[in-house]
């Protein structure tokens, strides 16, 4: 069956960021809706860019940790996905974009959304669907931290 674009990420649609959580190196966004009984999460092992009004920031960046936060209790309006674009959840106000050049990956996994009701996940990896333009920077073309098999 071959891979269907924004057919899992759009079910982020109508859900509110109902928290947002930084852990070491990756960031987490959990959702809610009162809708429904689906408690997604969006864990991000790469930094997304989160585009405002003022322009894109990136970590690092004054102000990007707030306008992370920022997001808490707004609700998803859109979704995309493609080869080109990498991930981009839209609120009225920001789009959160996973889109990372091949310098930032650090490990096998760029993202993954999961805890849907029904089981329903999805690991983004460098060189897979939405990442095609990475396919010669999987993880099997650069160690990784940690892994005793790497060099």
């Amino acid at each position: 069956m071959a891979y269907e674009y924004n057919a899992l990420l759009a079910r982020l649609n109508g859900f509110h960021v109902q928290s947002v959580h930084f852990n070491g190196g990756y960031l987490q966004f959990a959702f809610t809706s009162l809708s429904s009984p689906d408690l997604p999460v969006l864990t991000c092992e790469v930094l997304p860019t989160i585009e405002t009004a003022n322009g894109p920031l990136t970590d690092g960046q004054p102000g990007y940790t707030d306008a992370i936060r920022s997001l808490i209790g707004h609700h998803v309006v859109a979704t995309r996905e493609n080869a080109a674009g990498g991930l981009q959840v839209h609120f009225a106000e920001a789009t959160v974009t996973v889109r990372p050049p091949a310098d930032s990956l650090h490990g096998p996994v760029i993202a993954m959304l999961s805890d849907f009701g029904d089981g329903s996940s999805m690991t983004w990896r460098p060189g897979g669907a939405a990442f095609e333009y990475l396919s010669q920077h999987g993880a099997h073309r650069h160690g990784i931290a940690g892994d005793r098999r790497c060099p």
